[in-house]
């Protein structure tokens, strides 16, 4: 268990970022020890929150903030269906072109 008497805003996002990206449903199926990263991940967070929560504000703002990875987290799907990688959006070749609009505002329309 971690020992910190004060985590900065940056490390508690960090750390939130990496359980973000350690909790996929296509991470946690690449390899069969990946979970072990996740449940490290929560056990220094609850070790931090349960013995040094004085000064840790941070990390306990930053879990907050994230909270929807920890209810991604518990809601994780058991169809291999379900469970892709995702895709990188690729321009399909449509393309949007922004003409002004006669009260000054501007509008999107595709170009041909």
């Amino acid at each position: 268990s971690p020992y910190l008497k004060q985590m900065s805003m940056v490390t508690a996002s960090k750390l939130m970022h990496l359980l973000e990206a350690f909790s996929t449903p296509w991470f946690l199926v690449a390899n069969q020890t990946n979970y072990h990263l996740v449940f490290f991940l929560l056990e220094i967070f609850n070790n931090i929150i349960q013995y040094q929560f004085d000064g840790n504000a941070h990390l306990v703002y930053s879990i907050i903030r994230k909270r929807h990875v920890f209810h991604q987290l518990s809601n994780l799907p058991e169809d291999p269906a379900m469970i892709s990688k995702p895709k990188k959006r690729e321009n399909s070749g449509d393309q949007m072109e922004v003409a002004p609009t006669s009260d000054g505002g501007r509008e999107g329309r595709e170009k041909r």
